[in-house]
């Protein structure tokens, strides 16, 4: 799948997918600063990686500043949210494909239930 434009998925938050598959998802984030990522979770894994930025990341309990280069593997289950500390890019690597993934991933212009 060709990377598409950015699609605001919340205020100040836009996403585009980068790739798609059974296995795996692979979605660009752009945060405004100030942006939020509400407490969630998800049934698969996630890796988020921070390309360019400050950006803060609760995963459980655990607190964390992402800079450039970070990285944090989420567990599947486990709440998570985030908020721009600044203009940010990360990169989220799903995995599989989930009913959640799938939502946003049709949003973004990409599966498509049968």
């Amino acid at each position: 799948m060709a990377q598409g434009s950015y699609v605001e998925v919340l205020p100040g938050v836009g996403s585009r997918l980068v790739h798609c598959d059974e296995h795996i998802v692979v979605i660009e984030t752009r945060l405004e600063p100030g942006a939020r990522v509400p407490r969630h979770s998800h049934e698969g894994l996630q890796i988020s990686f921070c390309v360019r930025g400050r950006m803060e990341l609760v995963i459980g309990d655990e607190k964390v500043v992402m800079t450039p280069g970070s990285y944090r593997v989420i567990p599947p289950r486990i709440e998570h949210e985030a908020r721009a500390l600044e203009e940010t890019v990360v990169v989220d690597i799903n995995s599989p494909l989930t009913e959640d993934r799938k939502e946003l991933v049709e949003r973004l212009g990409g599966y498509r239930t049968r």
